[in-house]
């Protein structure tokens, strides 16, 4: 049995989604240019004044891989479902026909590895009326990831604990 892997959420306001995006942007060219793109996942949120929320971008390092279906739908976005039921799933977010069935699961994993309180103050991070930014990286990412959110106005980090064996086992079953 594969141990719980660590992971570090990272939720970050913003006045507008033009500033959300710029930061997104910032992650993914570092990111990309570093050659660590694997351990980083991100999306950005707009959650509206009567707390709708969508995903109009999201990067997930492009792990569409083998029997990783949970990890390539992407942590960030599987997140954000655990944090707001009613995400919106527009097409940026939904990377196959059965991918919805995959997220749920990435959720109800999510939610179970980790505390409400953690989760609450996430959520809390993502005001109605906002933007923001959902990355989910590897620990010694974590204030690299924090340095490049130059435009937040409030973040919040939290560890969290992922079996990343049970998650695609868990996706894995959601598609049969």
């Amino acid at each position: 049995m594969m141990a719980d892997k660590p992971y570090v959420a990272i939720a970050a306001q913003y006045a507008s989604e033009d500033e959300a995006v710029a930061d997104f942007d910032a992650l993914h060219a570092h990111y990309k240019g570093s050659g660590k793109h694997a351990s980083f996942d991100a999306a950005v949120v707009n959650r509206d004044k009567e707390g709708k929320v969508t995903i109009p971008k999201r990067d997930d390092g492009n792990k569409h891989h083998g029997g990783r279906k949970g990890l390539a739908i992407g942590l960030a976005g599987g997140l954000v479902v655990a944090l707001f039921p009613a995400v919106a799933l527009g097409g940026a977010l939904l990377a196959g026909g059965g991918a919805g069935a995959g997220i749920g699961a990435l959720a109800g994993h999510l939610k179970n590895t980790a505390s409400a309180d953690d989760l609450k103050d996430i959520s809390e991070t993502l005001n109605a009326g906002s933007s923001g930014i959902v990355v989910v990286a590897s620990p010694e990412e974590a204030d690299a990831v924090t340095a490049l959110l130059t435009h937040a106005g409030n973040i919040t980090r939290k560890d969290i604990a992922v079996d990343e064996e049970k998650l695609d086992n868990d996706v894995q079953d959601a598609y049969e």
